[in-house]
Protein backbone atom coordinates (compact mmCIF):
# COMPACT_ATOMS: atom_id res chain seq x y z
CA UNK A 1 0.00 0.00 0.00
CA UNK A 2 2.96 2.63 0.80
CA UNK A 3 4.50 4.43 -1.68
CA UNK A 4 8.14 4.85 -2.78
CA UNK A 5 9.38 7.41 -0.65
CA UNK A 6 12.18 9.72 0.03
CA UNK A 7 14.66 8.54 2.59
CA UNK A 8 13.55 12.06 4.69
CA UNK A 9 10.37 11.34 3.95
CA UNK A 10 10.13 7.64 5.47
CA UNK A 11 11.80 8.97 8.56
CA UNK A 12 8.87 10.75 8.78
CA UNK A 13 6.45 8.66 7.91
CA UNK A 14 7.39 5.66 9.71
CA UNK A 15 6.26 7.64 12.95
CA UNK A 16 2.81 7.58 11.24
CA UNK A 17 1.91 4.49 9.47
CA UNK A 18 -1.37 3.28 9.58
CA UNK A 19 0.53 -0.11 9.28
CA UNK A 20 2.04 -0.20 13.47
CA UNK A 21 1.29 -3.62 14.65
CA UNK A 22 -0.99 -2.95 17.32
CA UNK A 23 -1.68 -6.92 17.73
CA UNK A 24 2.39 -6.93 19.18
CA UNK A 25 1.66 -4.02 21.65
CA UNK A 26 -1.65 -5.25 23.45
CA UNK A 27 -1.19 -8.75 23.27
CA UNK A 28 -1.42 -8.86 26.85
CA UNK A 29 -4.93 -7.00 27.13
CA UNK A 30 -7.96 -7.99 26.80
CA UNK A 31 -9.20 -7.08 23.55
CA UNK A 32 -12.06 -4.68 23.56
CA UNK A 33 -15.62 -4.55 22.21
CA UNK A 34 -15.01 -3.00 18.70
CA UNK A 35 -18.74 -1.29 18.81
CA UNK A 36 -18.81 1.86 16.84
CA UNK A 37 -17.84 4.43 19.83
CA UNK A 38 -18.51 7.41 17.94
CA UNK A 39 -22.32 6.04 17.45
CA UNK A 40 -22.71 5.68 21.38
CA UNK A 41 -25.79 6.86 23.14
CA UNK A 42 -24.68 7.03 26.54
CA UNK A 43 -24.64 10.20 28.13
CA UNK A 44 -20.92 11.54 29.07
CA UNK A 45 -20.50 11.85 32.45
CA UNK A 46 -17.96 14.78 34.12
CA UNK A 47 -17.76 18.28 33.77
CA UNK A 48 -18.57 19.60 30.25
CA UNK A 49 -16.23 22.83 31.07
CA UNK A 50 -17.98 25.04 28.40
CA UNK A 51 -15.39 27.99 29.51
CA UNK A 52 -12.89 25.98 27.55
CA UNK A 53 -13.72 27.60 24.43
CA UNK A 54 -11.66 28.57 21.13
CA UNK A 55 -10.83 32.21 22.74
CA UNK A 56 -9.95 31.41 26.05
CA UNK A 57 -7.75 28.28 25.05
CA UNK A 58 -5.71 30.52 22.83
CA UNK A 59 -5.42 32.45 25.20
CA UNK A 60 -4.13 29.79 27.97
CA UNK A 61 -1.70 28.78 25.18
CA UNK A 62 -0.44 32.48 25.21
CA UNK A 63 -0.18 32.55 28.59
CA UNK A 64 2.10 29.19 28.79
CA UNK A 65 4.55 30.10 26.57
CA UNK A 66 4.97 33.41 28.31
CA UNK A 67 5.38 31.90 31.78
CA UNK A 68 7.85 28.95 30.36
CA UNK A 69 5.17 25.96 31.20
CA UNK A 70 3.88 23.82 28.79
CA UNK A 71 1.41 21.24 28.48
CA UNK A 72 2.31 17.48 27.71
CA UNK A 73 1.12 14.96 25.28
CA UNK A 74 0.71 11.83 23.99
CA UNK A 75 -1.17 10.67 20.44
CA UNK A 76 -3.03 7.40 20.99
CA UNK A 77 -2.79 5.69 17.24
CA UNK A 78 -3.31 6.07 13.87
CA UNK A 79 -7.10 4.23 12.68
CA UNK A 80 -9.69 5.65 14.57
CA UNK A 81 -10.63 2.27 15.88
CA UNK A 82 -7.07 1.93 17.75
CA UNK A 83 -7.37 5.05 19.65
CA UNK A 84 -8.75 3.74 22.92
CA UNK A 85 -6.30 0.69 23.18
CA UNK A 86 -3.34 3.31 22.66
CA UNK A 87 -4.92 5.36 25.09
CA UNK A 88 -4.78 2.39 27.46
CA UNK A 89 -1.08 1.34 26.68
CA UNK A 90 0.71 4.95 26.83
CA UNK A 91 -1.72 7.13 28.87
CA UNK A 92 -3.01 5.20 31.48
CA UNK A 93 0.17 3.02 31.81
CA UNK A 94 1.95 6.02 31.96
CA UNK A 95 -0.70 7.38 34.73
CA UNK A 96 -0.30 4.33 36.47
CA UNK A 97 3.81 4.66 36.53
CA UNK A 98 3.72 8.50 37.28
CA UNK A 99 0.55 9.38 39.22
CA UNK A 100 -0.62 11.87 36.28
CA UNK A 101 -2.43 11.44 33.20
CA UNK A 102 -0.54 13.51 29.86
CA UNK A 103 -2.68 16.76 29.40
CA UNK A 104 -3.50 16.55 25.43
CA UNK A 105 -4.14 13.43 23.74
CA UNK A 106 -4.08 13.02 19.66
CA UNK A 107 -6.04 10.79 17.53
CA UNK A 108 -6.92 10.66 13.97
CA UNK A 109 -9.81 10.21 11.82
CA UNK A 110 -8.27 9.10 8.87
CA UNK A 111 -6.47 6.11 7.37
CA UNK A 112 -10.03 4.40 7.52
CA UNK A 113 -12.67 3.90 4.63
CA UNK A 114 -15.03 3.75 7.62
CA UNK A 115 -16.89 5.94 10.23
CA UNK A 116 -16.56 4.39 13.34
CA UNK A 117 -14.74 7.28 15.24
CA UNK A 118 -13.05 7.47 18.63
CA UNK A 119 -15.71 10.33 19.98
CA UNK A 120 -16.31 8.61 23.54
CA UNK A 121 -12.37 8.48 23.81
CA UNK A 122 -12.10 12.39 23.21
CA UNK A 123 -15.03 12.78 25.10
CA UNK A 124 -14.28 11.18 28.01
CA UNK A 125 -10.36 12.64 28.52
CA UNK A 126 -12.09 16.21 27.92
CA UNK A 127 -14.44 15.84 30.68
CA UNK A 128 -11.76 14.20 32.91
CA UNK A 129 -9.96 17.75 32.48
CA UNK A 130 -7.72 17.37 29.44
CA UNK A 131 -7.42 18.97 26.06
CA UNK A 132 -7.94 16.88 22.45
CA UNK A 133 -6.68 16.96 19.10
CA UNK A 134 -7.60 15.53 16.10
CA UNK A 135 -5.38 15.00 12.83
CA UNK A 136 -7.32 14.07 9.39
CA UNK A 137 -5.16 11.90 7.00
CA UNK A 138 -7.51 12.01 4.33
CA UNK A 139 -8.10 9.13 1.82
CA UNK A 140 -6.32 9.75 -1.43
CA UNK A 141 -9.86 10.60 -3.48
CA UNK A 142 -7.38 10.25 -6.90
CA UNK A 143 -7.05 6.31 -6.37
CA UNK A 144 -9.15 3.58 -5.85
CA UNK A 145 -7.58 1.93 -3.08
CA UNK A 146 -7.96 3.24 0.86
CA UNK A 147 -4.59 5.38 0.95
CA UNK A 148 -3.02 8.41 2.07
CA UNK A 149 0.89 7.89 0.93
CA UNK A 150 1.32 9.39 -2.43
CA UNK A 151 4.91 10.57 -3.88
CA UNK A 152 3.20 13.88 -4.94
CA UNK A 153 6.19 15.37 -6.94
CA UNK A 154 6.31 11.90 -9.00
CA UNK A 155 2.29 11.60 -9.20
CA UNK A 156 1.49 16.00 -9.72
CA UNK A 157 0.03 15.55 -13.30
CA UNK A 158 -3.14 13.22 -11.78
CA UNK A 159 -3.65 15.96 -8.37
CA UNK A 160 -6.17 18.61 -9.21
CA UNK A 161 -6.91 19.86 -5.68
CA UNK A 162 -9.16 22.52 -6.78
CA UNK A 163 -11.01 19.88 -8.60
CA UNK A 164 -12.29 19.13 -4.78
CA UNK A 165 -13.68 22.51 -3.75
CA UNK A 166 -17.49 22.40 -3.14
CA UNK A 167 -18.91 24.05 -6.30
CA UNK A 168 -16.70 22.23 -8.67
CA UNK A 169 -17.92 18.93 -10.90
CA UNK A 170 -19.05 15.61 -9.26
CA UNK A 171 -16.58 14.36 -10.58
CA UNK A 172 -15.39 10.45 -8.62
CA UNK A 173 -12.78 12.03 -7.13
CA UNK A 174 -14.89 15.21 -5.52
CA UNK A 175 -17.65 12.44 -4.54
CA UNK A 176 -14.82 10.74 -2.77
CA UNK A 177 -13.10 13.52 -1.04
CA UNK A 178 -16.84 15.26 -0.13
CA UNK A 179 -18.24 12.01 1.10
CA UNK A 180 -15.38 11.16 3.65
CA UNK A 181 -15.86 14.85 4.61
CA UNK A 182 -19.29 14.51 5.50
CA UNK A 183 -18.77 11.95 7.83
CA UNK A 184 -15.70 13.49 9.17
CA UNK A 185 -17.60 16.37 10.13
CA UNK A 186 -20.35 14.59 11.54
CA UNK A 187 -18.08 12.98 14.64
CA UNK A 188 -16.79 17.14 15.26
CA UNK A 189 -20.46 17.84 15.08
CA UNK A 190 -20.63 15.44 18.22
CA UNK A 191 -17.80 16.23 19.79
CA UNK A 192 -19.24 19.44 19.73
CA UNK A 193 -22.35 18.53 21.31
CA UNK A 194 -20.36 17.19 24.36
CA UNK A 195 -18.46 20.36 24.84
CA UNK A 196 -15.77 19.67 23.44
CA UNK A 197 -13.45 21.99 21.82
CA UNK A 198 -11.70 20.29 19.37
CA UNK A 199 -7.32 21.41 18.15
CA UNK A 200 -7.83 20.31 14.69
CA UNK A 201 -5.06 19.70 12.08
CA UNK A 202 -6.03 18.54 8.65
CA UNK A 203 -3.80 18.38 5.92
CA UNK A 204 -0.48 18.09 7.75
CA UNK A 205 2.91 18.00 6.42
CA UNK A 206 1.77 19.83 3.37
CA UNK A 207 5.57 21.23 2.38
CA UNK A 208 6.80 17.33 2.39
CA UNK A 209 6.52 15.03 -0.75
CA UNK A 210 4.47 11.94 0.87
CA UNK A 211 0.85 12.77 1.61
CA UNK A 212 -1.42 13.61 -1.52
CA UNK A 213 -1.91 16.92 -0.35
CA UNK A 214 1.75 17.62 -0.57
CA UNK A 215 4.31 19.72 -2.23
CA UNK A 216 4.39 19.11 -6.42
CA UNK A 217 8.44 19.62 -6.64
CA UNK A 218 11.19 19.66 -4.48
CA UNK A 219 13.83 22.16 -3.68
CA UNK A 220 11.03 24.71 -2.87
CA UNK A 221 10.39 24.73 -6.47
CA UNK A 222 6.45 24.08 -6.06
CA UNK A 223 3.80 25.75 -7.97
CA UNK A 224 0.84 24.17 -6.01
CA UNK A 225 0.92 26.88 -2.62
CA UNK A 226 -2.51 28.21 -4.25
CA UNK A 227 -4.14 25.05 -4.76
CA UNK A 228 -3.63 24.00 -1.58
CA UNK A 229 -4.06 27.51 0.06
CA UNK A 230 -7.59 27.33 -1.60
CA UNK A 231 -8.03 23.48 -0.59
CA UNK A 232 -7.42 24.55 3.20
CA UNK A 233 -9.68 27.93 3.18
CA UNK A 234 -12.58 25.69 1.28
CA UNK A 235 -12.31 22.96 4.42
CA UNK A 236 -12.48 25.37 6.80
CA UNK A 237 -15.68 26.86 5.33
CA UNK A 238 -17.16 24.37 4.44
CA UNK A 239 -17.07 23.33 8.47
CA UNK A 240 -17.59 26.33 9.80
CA UNK A 241 -20.47 27.35 8.16
CA UNK A 242 -22.29 24.36 6.65
CA UNK A 243 -21.73 21.70 9.53
CA UNK A 244 -21.64 24.59 12.15
CA UNK A 245 -18.53 24.29 13.84
CA UNK A 246 -17.21 26.74 15.93
CA UNK A 247 -15.33 24.30 17.99
CA UNK A 248 -12.18 23.78 16.06
CA UNK A 249 -8.87 25.33 17.03
CA UNK A 250 -7.00 25.61 13.44
CA UNK A 251 -3.70 24.14 13.27
CA UNK A 252 -1.39 24.81 10.10
CA UNK A 253 1.67 22.00 10.92
CA UNK A 254 4.82 21.57 8.83
CA UNK A 255 8.36 18.97 8.92
CA UNK A 256 11.12 20.37 8.65
CA UNK A 257 12.43 22.09 5.33
CA UNK A 258 16.18 21.34 4.45
CA UNK A 259 17.12 21.15 0.89
CA UNK A 260 14.55 18.38 -0.31
CA UNK A 261 10.71 20.06 1.46
CA UNK A 262 9.90 23.28 0.31
CA UNK A 263 10.06 26.02 3.41
CA UNK A 264 8.04 26.02 6.60
CA UNK A 265 5.63 28.95 5.70
CA UNK A 266 5.55 28.36 2.17
CA UNK A 267 1.80 26.66 2.32
CA UNK A 268 0.34 29.08 5.20
CA UNK A 269 -3.59 29.46 4.38
CA UNK A 270 -3.41 33.29 6.21
CA UNK A 271 -4.13 34.58 9.82
CA UNK A 272 -7.75 34.51 9.40
CA UNK A 273 -8.18 30.54 8.50
CA UNK A 274 -5.04 29.41 11.46
CA UNK A 275 -5.27 29.39 15.20
CA UNK A 276 -2.17 27.53 15.85
CA UNK A 277 1.13 26.63 14.15
CA UNK A 278 3.00 23.59 14.43
CA UNK A 279 5.91 21.88 13.68
CA UNK A 280 6.58 18.02 13.21
CA UNK A 281 10.06 17.33 14.66
CA UNK A 282 11.52 13.59 14.58
CA UNK A 283 15.47 14.19 15.44
CA UNK A 284 18.01 11.23 17.75
CA UNK A 285 18.24 14.38 19.91
CA UNK A 286 15.77 17.56 20.39
CA UNK A 287 15.73 20.53 18.55
CA UNK A 288 13.33 22.86 17.53
CA UNK A 289 14.29 23.66 13.77
CA UNK A 290 12.78 27.07 11.86
CA UNK A 291 11.29 28.58 15.12
CA UNK A 292 12.02 31.98 13.99
CA UNK A 293 10.25 31.45 10.63
CA UNK A 294 7.19 29.86 12.44
CA UNK A 295 7.15 32.50 15.05
CA UNK A 296 6.99 34.91 12.09
CA UNK A 297 3.25 33.81 10.90
CA UNK A 298 1.96 35.50 14.46
CA UNK A 299 0.40 32.82 16.32
CA UNK A 300 0.89 30.48 18.93
CA UNK A 301 3.21 28.21 18.60
CA UNK A 302 2.90 23.78 19.31
CA UNK A 303 5.13 20.76 18.28
CA UNK A 304 2.15 19.07 16.78
CA UNK A 305 4.57 16.13 16.57
CA UNK A 306 7.70 14.48 18.20
CA UNK A 307 9.66 11.86 19.43
CA UNK A 308 13.19 9.93 18.75
CA UNK A 309 14.15 8.33 15.56
CA UNK A 310 16.48 5.31 15.12
CA UNK A 311 19.46 5.75 17.20
CA UNK A 312 17.11 7.83 19.69
CA UNK A 313 14.47 5.15 20.52
CA UNK A 314 14.17 4.50 24.15
CA UNK A 315 17.27 7.43 25.02
CA UNK A 316 15.08 10.27 23.74
CA UNK A 317 15.70 12.41 26.95
CA UNK A 318 12.05 13.86 27.74
CA UNK A 319 13.06 16.47 30.47
CA UNK A 320 15.69 17.87 27.75
CA UNK A 321 13.22 18.18 25.30
CA UNK A 322 10.51 20.00 27.70
CA UNK A 323 12.77 22.43 28.62
CA UNK A 324 14.10 23.38 25.55
CA UNK A 325 10.86 24.13 24.75
CA UNK A 326 9.53 26.07 27.44
CA UNK A 327 8.70 29.59 26.11
CA UNK A 328 9.03 28.49 22.77
CA UNK A 329 5.66 26.00 22.49
CA UNK A 330 2.14 25.98 24.41
CA UNK A 331 2.17 21.88 24.38
CA UNK A 332 3.89 18.98 22.27
CA UNK A 333 2.55 15.84 21.20
CA UNK A 334 4.82 12.64 21.37
CA UNK A 335 4.25 9.86 18.47
CA UNK A 336 3.15 6.41 20.10
CA UNK A 337 5.43 3.34 19.95
CA UNK A 338 5.57 1.01 17.74
CA UNK A 339 7.22 -2.89 17.20
CA UNK A 340 11.49 -1.63 17.13
CA UNK A 341 10.72 1.80 17.84
CA UNK A 342 10.65 3.12 21.23
CA UNK A 343 9.16 6.86 20.74
CA UNK A 344 6.04 7.19 23.72
CA UNK A 345 6.72 8.89 26.37
CA UNK A 346 6.92 6.17 28.86
CA UNK A 347 9.24 4.19 26.54
CA UNK A 348 12.10 7.25 26.43
CA UNK A 349 14.26 8.89 29.52
CA UNK A 350 13.22 11.14 32.71
CA UNK A 351 9.18 10.30 32.19
CA UNK A 352 8.65 10.19 35.47
CA UNK A 353 10.60 13.36 36.43
CA UNK A 354 8.66 15.20 33.21
CA UNK A 355 4.97 14.23 34.69
CA UNK A 356 6.11 15.41 37.60
CA UNK A 357 7.69 18.86 37.08
CA UNK A 358 6.42 21.92 38.46
CA UNK A 359 6.75 23.23 34.67
CA UNK A 360 4.75 21.02 32.90
CA UNK A 361 1.20 20.77 32.44
CA UNK A 362 -0.48 17.37 33.28
CA UNK A 363 -4.51 17.05 32.82
CA UNK A 364 -5.17 17.99 36.33
CA UNK A 365 -3.82 21.34 36.20
CA UNK A 366 -4.95 21.96 32.45
CA UNK A 367 -6.84 25.77 32.40
CA UNK A 368 -6.92 26.81 35.68
CA UNK A 369 -10.05 28.94 36.80
CA UNK A 370 -7.47 32.34 36.41
CA UNK A 371 -4.06 32.40 34.37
Amino acid sequence: MQKTLSLLGLLLVFACSPEDPLDDLVETMEKPDNMEESRSSNTPEGPIFDNRNRETILTYFESLIANKQLIVGQQCGNAPDSTRWYYNIYVDQLADETGRHVGLIGADFGWSSGDNYPVQTLIDHWRNGGLVTVSWHADNPFVDQVDVYWDTVENRDQINLKALLKGEAQTKAWTSYRTELDKVAGALQQLRDAGVTVIWRPFHEMNGDFFWWGTNAHGNQQTNEDDYKALWIDLYNTLKWDYGLDNLIWTYSVVPSETWYAEVTAYYPGNDFVDLVGLDYYGVQPDFPHYDALKSLGKPLVISESGPREAGYGNWNMMEWANMLKGKAAYFLQWHSWNGAKVAIKDNKNSMELMNNSSVITRDEVLPTSF
